[in-house]
């Protein structure tokens, strides 16, 4: 399985695997300034990464419990929440957003920030 690292504060962190640097994404602990590399490869700011951001604004699928509706990782298991028996669950779909807003106000994933980061790299490339 890929394994992704942070750099914070001249600190290595992780290894983290995707899932989680989705989340890291979501709650705005990652932001496209922030430096990762996946397994051994160089490090390189997060919104340099293709489709990362997008990716963390995805759907992704959930389950509650039929009887308390609380949220369970899969079935059959027993509720965490009324402790019954599930054998199926009930799916929901989960809506992401991404905690911090960049300086222009906009979500760092949202509409125009993959014709922000192309702007942004051909300037400091120095081309017109």
């Amino acid at each position: 399985m890929t394994q992704w690292f942070m750099q914070s504060a001249a600190a290595e962190l992780g290894p983290f695997a995707p899932s989680q640097v989705l989340e890291m994404v979501r709650r705005g602990e990652i932001t496209r300034d922030t430096k990762l590399k996946k397994d051994n490869s160089a490090w390189f700011p997060a919104g340099e990464i293709g489709g990362l951001f997008e990716a963390a604004l995805r759907p992704t699928i959930g389950y509650l419990c039929p009887s308390c509706h609380g949220e369970v990782k899969f079935a059959p298991c027993e509720c965490p929440h009324c402790g019954r028996q599930i054998d199926v669950a009930h799916r929901k779909v989960v809506e992401h957003k991404i905690e911090t807003a960049s300086r222009n106000g906009q979500t760092p994933g949202g509409p125009g920030a993959s014709m922000q980061g192309w702007l942004n790299k051909i300037r400091r490339r120095g081309n017109p």
